[in-house]
């Protein structure tokens, strides 16, 4: 009997370790929640509650009929920032059609200013900029439904629903789209 009594302390001794491996577990933890969420904290305060700068699309949106008369050869638009300013040459457009999605080449893209009040192209609050994409590869005949996608730098994509009208005349213009 009298060889137990050291057992006893030896079995003590594993549990009170397990105790405090678990709790130095659970405070890693806690310690780890802590400082993400500090870190989090800390990006908003420097961020300084501002939202992510947009794109507003102004008015109509406006496709040119190529010299055939089959299909759209360009697509113009204004429009204008919302928060931030956001370079030109970084918001990218894309076109969305149930057959494929056609990326407008950066280097093709023709901007041109309303109004401008920096002279810096940055488009910013205030500030109109027309913009024209050449189109033609994608083919978008007389009917088509398509999605014209605008993504800047930073925040949320804007979605324009457009749609191609039945009848298309050579080298005119339609209205396909509305911001």
């Amino acid at each position: 009997m009298a060889d137990d009594d050291g057992f006893s302390g030896l079995e003590a001794a594993i549990v009170l370790i397990a105790f405090v491996v678990v709790a130095a577990v659970f405070s890693f933890v806690i310690l780890g929640a802590g400082f993400s969420s500090s870190s989090k904290v800390e990006e908003v305060v420097r961020d300084g509650g501002r939202s992510p700068p947009a794109v507003m699309v102004m008015g109509s949106v406006v496709g040119q009929v190529d010299n055939s008369g089959s299909c759209l050869k360009r697509v113009l638009f204004s429009c204008e920032a919302i928060g931030e300013s956001i370079p030109a040459s970084e918001i990218r457009y894309s076109l969305l059609t149930t057959e494929e999605i056609y990326e407008v080449p950066p280097s093709d893209v023709k901007y041109s200013w309303l109004t401008e009040t920096e002279g810096d192209s940055l488009l910013s609050e205030g500030e109109i900029m027309r913009v024209e994409l050449p189109i033609t590869p994608a083919a978008l005949s007389s009917g088509t439904e398509f999605t014209l996608i605008i993504t800047p730098p930073r925040g949320s994509p804007v979605n324009v629903r457009c749609r191609v009208p039945e009848t298309l005349v050579a080298n005119n213009y339609h209205e396909v789209g509305f911001g």
